[in-house]
């Protein structure tokens, strides 16, 4: 079964290829990445000031589609990125689109562009995956048509908890939408009373160095660490050791990264948004920040036993594994085609 993926750079598209590998597969990306050998990934900038070259990145798009001519088209994040990998790509080869989060909650009621392109893509596809009730809500007032959407997990590998340490984790993408600054702002205020915790801050992004900035301002450079861009091992290494997990975007789909802390026994303290509801409920196996108070200072009130044990019980009984994920996405596959 020959699979064209149209991703970014992510973690999770590396995964689901690795998980996937038994299949013959090809990875279209707008920027670099390196997940598959390079006979096989395809690098395509479609932005920039540089029209000449845009145009050449076109063509060869245009080119490779037809030479490549997949059996079916997966798109990992609705993007124009993918917009335009569709409009080249023959009309008969069947897609099938997987909704992150903001490409479906925030991006199309941006402006009518963008609400088009996420149309158009959307009627593109044969199915749309999402692992959140409220992503389908999102995509059905755009293209109320139930039969389109099926809600799935992703998948994760579980993560094997080690000997607890006082760290609070974060690896979300360093942009505005995930809110490091105010983690690092909740964490200044709570390591003063608490000395001997420390913050670990994975990721990249175009705010990384303004959040070393803010970390120099407020005093607590020594307290955090900035580890950058981790590799699967180094991530889940990070899980295994924190006491606690904290996402708290301003909009999001279920987390990948969620469900594996959840998995390796870390408390949880994400942004009060629907979806965070479905996995966590309050002081119960995670917190939900309220904007009037520091969630960090509720982690004391926690039994990390109990955390893990309801957590591990709640992933189950949603199937979220690597397995089932990739089983679920191989019969759609099948059934497309």
């Amino acid at each position: 079964m020959k699979i064209l993926n149209i991703g970014s750079k992510s973690i999770h598209v590396s995964s689901f290829l690795h998980r996937m590998q038994e299949l013959d597969q090809y990875l279209f990306v707008e920027e670099s990445c390196g997940y598959l050998s390079d006979e096989k990934e395809f690098f395509f900038k479609i932005r920039g000031l540089n029209f000449f070259a845009i145009i050449f990145n076109f063509w060869k798009m245009n080119t490779t589609l037809k030479k490549l001519n997949p059996e079916i088209i997966h798109i990992h994040q609705l993007n124009r990125f993918a917009f335009f990998v569709c409009l080249f790509a023959n009309k008969k080869t069947p897609i099938i689109s997987t909704a992150w989060g903001s490409d479906v909650l925030i991006i199309p009621w941006k402006n009518k562009l963008f609400y088009s392109i996420t149309k158009y893509l959307i009627n593109r596809s044969s199915i749309v995956t999402a692992d959140s009730t409220e992503m389908i809500e999102s995509m059905m007032k755009i293209i109320p048509v139930s039969s389109k959407y099926q809600k799935l997990q992703y998948g994760i590998q579980y993560v094997t908890p080690k000997t607890k340490q006082n760290i609070i984790y974060s690896n979300r993408l360093h942009k505005s939408l995930y809110r490091i600054d105010r983690i690092i702002e909740y964490f200044s205020e709570f390591v003063k009373t608490n000395h001997d915790w420390s913050l670990i801050v994975a990721g990249v992004g175009e705010e990384t160095e303004k959040l070393k900035e803010k970390a120099i301002k407020l005093g607590i450079m020594d307290k955090i660490d900035f580890v950058g861009w981790l590799d699967q091992s180094q991530n889940h290494y990070y899980y295994s050791i924190a006491k606690v997990y904290v996402s708290i975007p301003m909009s999001d789909g279920t987390s990948v990264s969620l469900l594996e802390a959840m998995s390796a026994g870390c408390i949880p303290i994400v942004s009060n948004l629907p979806v965070s509801n479905e996995w966590i409920k309050h002081l119960r196996n995670g917190i939900i920040e309220n904007l009037n108070e520091n969630p960090m200072f509720h982690i004391q009130k926690f039994n990390l036993d109990q955390v893990y044990n309801e957590n591990i019980e709640k992933l189950d009984k949603q199937n979220v594994s690597f397995e089932m994920s990739k089983q679920t996405f191989l019969k759609l596959y099948k059934s497309i085609i």
